[in-house]
């Protein structure tokens, strides 16, 4: 499966690690409640680290301002043995790791899920990360032949991103990311010729309809809690 991701993604040569991470790194780096390091136990079966893009690997030059650190990216290559905590672990990996990182999830039927969170320096303690919106892809199979999917992660190839600097680099794997959304809703993919800000509106909307089903359905749910309490005076 690495390997795979590796010739997919079409990663160079300077930038592949391909090296098993033991979760007890996890430990000593985060500062992690018992409860997540039980989950990391019981949800994880291997962490590898697949990939390290900076300056040196891949001669992108770096981006750093007051509040944004942008030198190193990691690409995470992550196997779960359950999905059923999926986006928590997730969320829980971009905590951790200072480092921007990409993480490739796979399952035991070797489905994947790419997530990715822009990071900035918190304000208040410049030792510290804020994480922000964590985002991820839909499940997907690598020898899926859907046009879609497969756009999907030709977008994603190193040579399809950007190389203005680091930032725009991580940016540009964002961006796919956040349009993979379409994949679930209209069943497609953007060509690598169509700018992903022409698709944002659209996506947004996809956004605010599941937002508006959500807020409906609770109402629903609230209404029919109450009429069982009315009935039952």
């Amino acid at each position: 499966m690495r390997r795979q991701l590796i010739d997919i993604f079409d990663m160079p040569k300077k930038t592949i690690f391909n090296r098993k991470i033991a979760k007890k790194q996890f430990y000593e780096q985060g500062q992690l409640t018992p409860d997540e390091k039980e989950l990391l136990t019981t949800e994880i079966e291997s962490i590898y680290l697949l990939a390290i893009c900076k300056q040196d690997t891949i001669k992108i030059s770096k981006y750093v301002n007051e509040d944004k650190r942008y030198e190193e990216i990691y690409w995470l290559s992550v196997s779960f043995k359950t999905i059923n905590r999926y986006e928590r672990m997730v969320k829980l990996f971009h905590k951790v790791l200072p480092n921007p990182i990409v993480i490739i999830a796979s399952d035991e039927n070797e489905n994947i899920s790419i997530s990715a969170a822009h990071k900035r320096i918190n304000n208040n303690d410049e030792t510290k990360i804020a994480v922000g919106n964590v985002i991820q892809s839909p499940w997907i199979k690598l020898s899926d032949v859907n046009d879609g999917v497969q756009r999907f992660l030709q977008r994603i190839r190193f040579n399809n991103l950007s190389y203005s600097n680091l930032w725009a680099f991580y940016e540009s794997v964002h961006s796919a990311i956040t349009m993979s959304l379409l994949i679930e809703n209209i069943s497609t993919y953007p060509k690598i010729s169509t700018s992903s800000e022409e698709l944002l509106p659209l996506i947004t909307s996809f956004n605010d309809v599941d937002k508006s089903i959500d807020q409906l359905r609770q109402l629903q749910k609230e209404q029919l809690d109450f009429g069982g309490r009315w009935n039952s005076i």
